[in-house]
């Protein structure tokens, strides 16, 4: 019989990773994520890399974050309740509602939009954490939604990746350099604004 207590994931230094049903408070650090097939629970290396990116890296004000492959919704959830609106595109629409869902037991549902529609417009923080393929695939489309002297967190990435995604994203983003980030054999590169953008 599975165990029905909730799992608990403690993601430093900002965020706590709960799954349904939680019957304590859902206080500014509490993501509630329902059991789906939807990537992101809060376990894996990547999802906390991202996570951890969005807790030191995030604009200390209101900010728009668009998020890439949005899967169970927990990054743009875990931006929203820094303050931020957000807009996660995914293509698969049941991962959209469980998205929507987590965001409504998360009480950030009227900051988050999910869809299988590209935004128009700019936003302050991009992430992504999905394959190296669509990373390169997507680079142009996802500069583009940058807005200027925005933060790029990409990650779903390993060690060898990390020269071919450098080399695609770096002349897009006028040669500005990645900070590179280990979990294991996980990697998040993380382009921040450059002092003169």
């Amino acid at each position: 019989m599975p165990d029905p207590s909730p799992i608990v994931v403690d993601v430093p230094p900002r965020f706590r990773v709960v799954t349904a049903p939680w019957s304590d408070a859902v206080d500014a650090r509490t993501i509630v994520l329902t059991e789906s097939r939807a990537f992101g629970d809060g376990r894996h290396e990547t999802t906390r890399m991202c996570l951890q990116a969005l807790a030191v890296f995030a604009p200390r004000r209101q900010f728009r974050l668009f998020d890439v492959g949005s899967g169970s919704g927990i990054l743009s959830i875990g931006a929203a309740k820094l303050g931020a609106t957000t807009f996660g595109v995914e293509i698969d629409d049941e991962a959209n509602a469980v998205a929507r869902e987590n965001a409504r037991l998360s009480d950030v549902e009227a900051r988050t939009t999910f869809t299988t529609s590209w935004p128009e417009g700019t936003f302050e923080f991009v992430v992504a954490n999905i394959l190296r393929g669509i990373l390169l695939d997507l680079a142009t489309e996802i500069v583009d939604r940058m807005a200027p002297g925005g933060t790029l967190v990409l990650s779903g990435l390993v060690s060898t990746d990390v020269p071919a995604i450098i080399a695609r994203y770096s002349p897009l983003l006028r040669g500005r350099r990645p900070e590179v980030f280990e979990r294991d054999a996980w990697r998040a590169l993380v382009w921040r604004p450059s002092r003169d953008s």
